[in-house]
C-alpha cells in the first residue's frame, strides 16, 4: 500500500510504501490518504478517537466518505465529544 499525509489537502509531503503487518498513525487534523498499489486486496482497520462517523458507517473509498459527510448522512453520534473546528484553509 501507499500512505500519504500532510498539513493540507494539496500538500501530502509524507509519502511511504507500507506492507502487511504495518501500523499507520495519523495525527489529529492531518490530511491523509491510503491507497492499494498492489494486486491483492488491502485490508485496512481504522481506529478513531473521537468518533468521526455515524454508527455502523462503512466507506469503501475516501470519495464515498466525503460524499456521505457532504450530504449530512455521516454525522457522529450526539454523545461523542468533538474537537473544536479549526478555521478553514480553503479559499474561494
Amino acid at each position: 500500500g501507499r500512505v500519504q499525509m500532510g498539513r493540507t489537502k494539496d500538500r501530502l509531503d509524507f509519502d511511504r510504501e507500507v506492507e502487511d503487518g504495518w501500523a499507520i498513525f495519523v495525527p489529529a487534523g492531518t490530511w491523509h490518504n491510503v491507497t492499494n498499489i498492489g494486486d491483492e486486496t488491502l485490508q485496512l482497520y481504522a481506529v478513531y478517537a473521537p468518533v468521526h462517523h455515524a454508527p455502523g458507517k462503512i466507506h469503501a473509498t475516501a470519495a464515498d466518505a466525503e460524499r456521505d459527510e457532504d450530504s449530512g448522512n455521516d454525522e457522529p453520534p450526539s454523545w461523542s465529544v468533538q474537537p473544536p473546528q479549526p478555521p478553514s484553509d480553503e479559499h474561494v
